[in-house]
């Protein structure tokens, strides 16, 4: 009888030996894909910004707009004085 014990006891720390190192494994595996996923997170944003020759040149733009708008503005107020 203590040898039919013994080896139902073997046999249930195999299965939780195995189911620990299963998870960990999984665990470890997640870790991995979660740092993939951020490396290319942060690769993907660095695509998107806008460096700073693109922002000076689209406010030139947008000030080029507002003066001419300013122009106009004050030509339409001489008219009506």
């Amino acid at each position: 009888m203590p040898h039919d014990a013994t080896v139902i006891w073997n046999a249930l720390l195999s299965v939780a030996g195995g189911s620990f190192i299963w998870w960990v494994r999984g665990i470890s595996q997640q870790v991995q894909d979660t740092k993939r996923y951020i490396s290319d997170t942060r690769e993907e944003v660095a695509k998107t910004y806008a460096t700073k020759a693109d922002v000076e040149k689209d406010l030139g733009k947008i000030m080029d707009r507002f003066d001419r708008l300013d122009a106009k503005l004050d030509s339409f107020l001489v008219k009506v004085k």
